[in-house]
C-alpha cells in the first residue's frame, strides 16, 4: 500500500493521496468494523453478492440519510440504469464482487501503516474523504485517524467511497489539485 511505502521509504514518493484507505487497523476501535467485514464474507459465500452487499451497506450506515451510504434504490439499481460512462465497468465490478467479498475484503482491510513514519512525511500526504461518506466510520475513520495523528487534516472529494466512478470528472479535478499541493 502507498501509505506503508510512504512511512517506510518516503524518498521513493513525491506525494500520496489516500482516499478513504480501507485500513481498519487505524481506527481507535477497529474490532466492530473488522467483525462487520468478516460477517459480510459468509453471506457472500452462502447467499450471494446481493445479501452480502446489503448487509455491508446496512453495517456502514444505511441510506443517504443514515450516513451517506447508498439508498435502498441505489443498492438494487441494475447496471442498465447506470450512466453510460460506467455501465461496462459496473459489469466487471459485479463479476469480481464474489471474489472480492470472499477473499480480499478482510485481508486487505486489516493492515495499518506505521504512524510515526507517516507523521515524519506529513508534507507528502493527502488524506481524502468523500463528501457523502460522512458518518461511515470504516470509510472515513481510516483517513481521519492518520489526519489527526499527523496534523495534515483531510481533503474532501466529490461523492462517496467510490467517488471516482460516481463523479469521475469532478473527482479527477480534485485529485489533480491534491497532487499539485
Amino acid at each position: 500500500m502507498a501509505l506503508g511505502l510512504l512511512a517506510r521509504h518516503p524518498g521513493r514518493l513525491r506525494r500520496v493521496v489516500a482516499h478513504e484507505p480501507p485500513l481498519l487497523g487505524l481506527l481507535a476501535e477497529p474490532a466492530p468494523h473488522q467483525a462487520l467485514f468478516a460477517e459480510v464474507r459468509e453471506p457472500a459465500r452462502t447467499a450471494g453478492v446481493g445479501p452480502a452487499t446489503a448487509r455491508f451497506a446496512e453495517g456502514l450506515g444505511g441510506g443517504a440519510e443514515g450516513g451517506g451510504g447508498p439508498t435502498e434504490e441505489e443498492r438494487h439499481r441494475e447496471p442498465t440504469e447506470l450512466p453510460p460512462r460506467i455501465r461496462e465497468m459496473a459489469g466487471r465490478m459485479t463479476a469480481n464482487m464474489p471474489f472480492f467479498l470472499e477473499h480480499m475484503l478482510c485481508p486487505f482491510s486489516s493492515s495499518a501503516p506505521e504512524t510515526d513514519g507517516l507523521r515524519a512525511t506529513a508534507d507528502k500526504l493527502v488524506l481524502g474523504v468523500g463528501v457523502t461518506s460522512a458518518g461511515q466510520e470504516p470509510l472515513v475513520g481510516p483517513a481521519a485517524r492518520p489526519a489527526e495523528l499527523t496534523g495534515v487534516g483531510t481533503t474532501e472529494f466529490p461523492g462517496g467511497h467510490l467517488g471516482c466512478t460516481e463523479h469521475p470528472a469532478e473527482f479527477a479535478e480534485a485529485l489533480l489539485t491534491a497532487l499539485r499541493r
